[in-house]
């Protein structure tokens, strides 16, 4: 890359909230069933079984419109017929707010405790459900597992109570776990909708990016904000305020931190006040989206506490490997190569990272990642991904972090979106053009940046019109 990092004096993005908030319509759900049936033909599958709980409901959702509430929830799907949801008391009524055609089956087992239980047991509803001896089921929960992951592959991450009815429906008993295989009569298909090379949660429709966009814009308001806010003697629950959801579902919890705390940036704000030289390190999620942002509280790097060199040392590779990342993601490329991008722009014997430089993004914040060592798998088309690279300098370094999302459409997809909401194509393009102008970084014609804050880095929070562009 020619152009140079530098630290200039700038306007903010324009941030706002859409007036009216888009939802689902009944046909995607309807089209999302039928690919699943699909596959579920091509695998042998007579029967899928979709566990859900409040941390783990996003493949359930992604066909009921709805994740539970307290208590667990199950989603039988067979080759034909409405899928019936087994739930709870408390969440019963569910499905009377969501457009899917559903059957809903009252499971007090799945209560909190205390609460009245009772009524058939989980292995005569199955069967009611159809599911009986010689058949195949696979199960579905939040992760899958290969030979290289230290359990058999093949592994049941599903609760045992729901995995043992399973089996017993089907005339079968869960194998030893020295004994799990990949092909038994109950098996483990969550690759189904969560792997990066085919999963079916990894392509998004132009209405499901409408939603996500919608959550992205409440996101982006919402760390602007807090950015706004640091000064010197704010705590850090005072900057947690900020992260206003507007009541939408959280997909990971708020997090604010200052000091040599927000070395650890997964731990949620105290009364703890920020410090001039302190570093923060603050992220906001919603089912949809996640924006975080980590940068010193002072005016210049004269402020920072024995690391007057980070700015150049830390901030400009970041900030520069981040504009590499972004001009090159496209369509096609395989994972592997932004992985060994950021191997080659920031070496980990320094910068410390360890997790893969990016992933996939939907409802739940991590749905799986292309961006692994000699990945390769091809990005394509409906495919949203967050820009996720988490640098740890050993002390008395800190990193930096700039986590925004977009999403790569062909011409087809961007056509459709335009055509179904021309408010949110605006937005993209208001987007494109003060990246493009203002901080210097070339998108492809086919990424979709869907923050308002995208590549927006304040590295010294003190001086709030002072960005980092590439020029």
């Amino acid at each position: 890359m020619s152009r140079q990092i530098k630290l200039v004096t700038a306007p903010a993005p324009v941030v706002e909230i859409p007036g009216d908030m888009p939802t689902l319509p009944l046909e995607v759900y309807e089209q999302r069933l039928s690919r699943l049936r699909a596959r579920m033909e091509e695998r042998g599958l007579d029967y899928v079984v979709i566990y859900a709980d409040r941390e783990h409901a996003a493949n359930f959702a992604y066909l009921t419109g709805f994740g539970p509430r307290f208590e667990e929830a199950l989603l039988i799907v067979g080759q034909s017929g409405a899928p019936r949801v087994l739930l709870g008391t408390e969440n019963l009524n569910m499905v009377d707010f969501t457009p899917v055609r559903l059957e809903a089956v009252h499971f007090p087992s799945f209560g909190l405790l205390g609460q009245p239980r009772g009524g058939r047991s989980l292995v005569q509803i199955l069967q009611d459900a159809g599911l009986k001896p010689g058949m195949t089921v696979g199960t579905v929960g939040w992760k899958y597992f290969e030979a290289e992951d230290g359990c058999p592959a093949g592994s049941i991450e599903v609760p045992h109570y729901i995995a043992a009815a399973v089996a017993e429906a089907v005339g079968h008993e869960l194998p030893a776990f020295s004994a799990i295989t990949q092909d038994g009569p109950v098996r483990n298909v969550t690759d189904i909708f969560m792997s990066p090379a085919y999963g079916l949660r990894t392509e998004l429709e132009a209405e499901q990016i409408i939603v996500h966009e919608y959550a992205a814009c409440v996101v982006s308001k919402a760390i602007l904000d807090l950015l706004n806010t640091v000064e010197v003697g704010v705590s850090e629950l005072e900057l947690g305020s900020k992260l206003a959801s507007y009541g939408l579902p959280l997909s990971a919890h708020a997090m604010v931190s200052v000091g040599d705390k927000a070395r650890f940036g997964l731990t949620s704000p105290t009364d703890r006040r920020a410090k001039l030289g302190d570093f923060l390190t603050t992220a906001f999620g919603l089912e949809g989206a996640l924006c975080c942002r980590a940068a010193f509280i002072a005016h210049d790097a004269g402020e920072l506490p024995g690391v007057d060199d980070w700015f150049e040392r830390v901030a400009v590779p970041y900030f520069k490997t981040a504009v590499e990342w972004y001009e090159m993601v496209r369509i096609g490329l395989e994972g592997g190569a932004i992985f060994q991008l950021a191997m080659d722009r920031l070496p980990k014997s320094f910068y410390g990272w360890e997790l893969n430089p990016g992933h996939l993004i939907a409802q739940d914040e991590w749905v799986s990642t292309p961006f692994m060592p000699g990945s390769k798998v091809k990005l394509r088309s409906g495919m949203y991904m967050q820009f996720d690279l988490i640098i740890a300098p050993k002390p008395p370094y800190f990193g930096a972090n700039l986590e925004d999302g977009i999403v790569l459409a062909d011409q087809g997809l961007r056509e459709r979106i335009r055509a179904l909401s021309p408010q949110t194509w605006s937005r993209f393009e208001r987007r494109r053009k003060y990246i493009k102008e203002v901080l210097g970084i070339n998108l492809a014609e086919e990424i979709l940046p869907m923050s308002d804050l995208l590549a927006y880095y304040r590295p010294f929070l003190l001086q709030k019109d002072q960005i980092m562009v590439a020029r």
